[in-house]
């Protein structure tokens, strides 16, 4: 039989007489489970009590005994719910829910009025907006997704953040400044977005240089931080605020709360290391409060004075006349707590559960200041309504330049502009045209426009000069802005610049490889003749590469050759660290220093790698070690294998068969053992043993090492660890 829960948010214990409140129960007086008779289904009329006058006297009665019972299974519920204790429940696979690969949700970092209004102060210099010129209005286009991403976090995770934006006054470059009403146009839109919107149109077309605006957004001035867990289940404050944990497990969390009305939360399960566990879905409902429930059982104290005297009432309709009456009495009064309960699923069980409880959104308003996009120039680029071309205004508003491009565009180079001079009908398809792209700059001094001997800007060099492509696949050279003319020929492809180093190689089509690269400098003069397979710069050096891979040499940009005659280099310069070199004849290595001087490391083995955090791995017959930068051997050749090594650890294969065991103190020993991938320290400590490698990928002289191992105990798992040896993910191969 369905139950109604009737009165539970309606009914109140006090009554008003004579301007005095009395409370006829108080609630915390009562705080036990209501026993009482039971009735059998004939002996029941389910309903409620605002129809009973319409029914007969006997069938009046049954529904008498249907409230009783309905009451008491209200209040006897929210007591049990009430009295809840936490409830932990173990995992039945907790090696599953620790190595699965979890997702995450960002943190929740509360960001209260007083914090955004610091926030907003730290964007004051980087707030700009657009401004579009037309023949004789401009348009504003204000610049809002930094703002937009200070009110995101002055919100909830699911609230709907909405800001309104509010022009006040507009400020000229001439010195000038009017309010907005007094030169806004309305925007013609469903919406009058005129005082309220992020895009604005003026009656004037003059250049502004800054604007005032009001933004209104809603904001909590306030917060506090509850966290529980299995140790901590339930922090109370004054005045019957609570938050308690009723449930933990099989990755699921329970509560129930009692917060101030006009609050908001935030709910947020957490890892051991402090992440937040994505979370699967919740719900909530809420729950009858403890006024609620002496309500209630004020009123189930009359329904069974009721019953007991039911031949008092002649007719129905005296018995709802009565109800009627009683409830009629009863005045509310405030809650002011929010009761509920709520459960959430997550990725895994949390190790806590953390509660941001947000006190009550309030309008805040803020007065800020954006500033033009565009710093002060001789001309604009602005568009003729009439004509549908785009030209040049001063910044008085009047054209230099008339209305005669299709499209005017700034480039990230000050002063050259990239503009549509036409269009060609494409004959491939129908009703399709390709537009004609040229750049301009102007003449010094002058409002004529000077058409560029350039299709392409690849880079900026400084604020002179600029990389330039001829045309789309075609050949490159250097343009000088000041001499407004080329000074490296438009004769090379593949181009980087490094100071005043031009890297090439001859070309005419960026996708043929018919030559090899060279240098030359900024004014087009050869430095290093075109002989090589590849040339590349790192740190402040340039490396060259012969077209056979033999030969590898160093320079400096003043292109000094570092390593000495006779010697190949290996690797290259990189935190202070020596250069290792190879003897092309007798294939000896050293270590040379960025003037070319050999350092007195001696190296008797068979190989030797490039320094990588201050180690250098070495072999040895058939195992390595690894030698630091005196050139000392802090880790015995005694492995199958050693990687180079990230910031303080390295991997390294234990040999099998004659392999190696581990004492107690992470030492290597003779064995019969093979561990597979461990990680050792400078020291030759092993911090880790990671397990049978899969697949690595490792960097060289950083901390971005990735190793894959089986796991030990489930058959084709593979789990996924860092540098640093901790475990990033875990996962099943795909046999396909």
């Amino acid at each position: 039989m369905n139950r109604i829960k009737l009165l539970a948010s309606t009914l109140t214990i006090v009554t008003v007489i004579g301007g005095s409140t009395y409370y006829l129960m108080d609630w915390r007086a009562e705080n036990t489970p209501l026993s009482g008779e039971n009735y059998s289904a004939e002996e029941l009329n389910e309903g409620g009590d605002a129809d009973i006058g319409e029914l007969s006297l006997s069938e009046a009665q049954k529904r008498i005994n249907y409230l009783i019972l309905d009451v008491r299974d209200t209040v006897n519920l929210n007591h049990r719910f009430q009295n809840l204790k936490l409830e932990i429940t173990s995992v039945e696979n907790a090696k599953t829910e620790e190595q699965k690969e979890l997702r995450y949700d960002p943190l929740f970092v509360p960001l209260p009025t007083e914090e955004v209004k610091q926030a907003l102060a730290q964007l004051k210099s980087s707030l700009t907006f657009q401004q579009l010129y037309f023949d004789n209005q401009s348009g504003i286009r204000l610049n809002v997704e930094p703002l937009q991403e200070v009110f995101k976090r002055a919100a909830t995770p699911e609230q709907y953040v909405q800001e309104h934006y509010q022009v006040k006054t507009l400020y000229w470059h001439d010195g000038t400044q009017l309010p907005f009403n007094d030169v806004g146009t309305p925007i013609t839109s469903t919406e009058d977005r005129s005082q309220d919107s992020t895009e604005v149109e003026l009656k004037l077309n003059k250049p502004l240089e800054h604007v005032d605006l009001a933004v209104t957004y809603q904001g909590y001035p306030g917060f506090k931080k509850i966290v529980l867990d299995k140790d901590h289940s339930k922090v109370t404050f004054g005045g019957g605020e609570y938050y308690q944990l009723t449930a933990l497990g099989g990755s699921e969390a329970s509560l129930t709360l009692a917060t101030p009305k006009g609050t908001t939360y935030v709910i947020q399960g957490m890892s051991h290391d402090g992440k937040a566990l994505y979370n699967n879905g919740s719900n909530s409902n809420s729950v009858i409060s403890p006024t609620q429930v002496a309500n209630l059982r004020t009123y189930y104290a009359e329904l069974l004075r009721i019953r007991r005297n039911f031949t008092e009432f002649k007719t129905p309709r005296a018995l709802q006349e009565h109800l009627t009456m009683f409830t009629k009495n009863l005045s509310p009064i405030p809650e002011t707590l929010a009761y509920s309960s709520a459960s959430y699923r997550f990725d895994a069980t949390p190790a806590s559960v953390v509660i941001y409880v947000l006190q009550a959104p309030q309008k805040q308003t803020v007065e800020l200041q954006m500033a033009n996009a565009e710093s002060t120039q001789e001309r604009y680029i602005a568009f003729d309504n009439k004509t549908d071309k785009s030209g040049f205004i001063d910044k008085n508003g009047l054209w230099v330049v008339a209305p005669r491009f299709e499209r005017i565009d700034y480039t990230e180079v000050p002063g050259v502009y990239r503009m549509v001079v036409g269009y060609i009908n494409d004959g491939d398809r129908d009703g399709w045209r390709q537009s004609i792209t040229k750049y301009f700059t102007f003449a010094s001094g002058t409002n004529t426009l000077k058409q560029l001997p350039f299709d392409g800007i690849e880079q900026q060099i400084n604020d002179s000069m600029i990389v330039v492509q001829q045309h789309t696949n075609g050949p490159y050279g250097v343009y000088d802005l000041k001499k407004q003319q080329i000074v490296v020929p438009m004769q090379y492809v593949n181009p980087e610049v490094v100071g005043t180093l031009f890297i090439a190689r001859p070309g005419t089509k960026t996708y043929r490889i018919d030559s090899n690269y060279g240098i030359w400098s900024l004014s087009g003069k050869e430095l290093l003749a075109p002989r090589y397979g590849s040339i590349s710069a790192s740190d402040g050096f340039i490396y060259t590469t012969s077209t056979d891979e033999l030969q590898r040499d160093v320079y400096d940009l003043s292109l000094n050759k570092i390593n000495p005659p006779g010697f190949t280099a290996l690797g290259k310069f990189a935190n202070d660290q020596p250069l290792l070199v190879q003897n092309r004849k007798s294939h000896k290595y050293a270590f040379i220093d960025t003037q070319g001087k050999a350092l007195a490391i001696s190296l008797p083995y068979d190989e030797v790698q490039s320094f990588s955090n201050g180690m250098a791995v070495i072999k040895k017959g058939e195992l390595y070690g690894a030698i630091d930068l005196a050139g000392k051997v802090r880790v015995p050749p005694t492995y199958k294998t050693l990687h180079s090594f990230q910031k303080n650890l390295a991997a390294a294969e234990i040999e099998g068969g004659e392999g190696m065991e581990l004492t107690d103190e992470g030492r290597v020993v003779e064995s019969k053992l093979d561990y597979g991938l461990v990680l050792i320290d400078k020291d030759n400590v092993v911090v880790k043993k990671l397990g049978r490698l899969r697949s690595y990928a490792i960097g060289s002289d950083s901390n971005e090492a990735s190793y894959q191992v089986w796991d030990e105990e489930e058959e084709n798992r593979v789990n996924v660890f860092d540098a640093d040896g901790k475990q990033t993910g875990s996962y099943v191969p795909n046999e396909n």
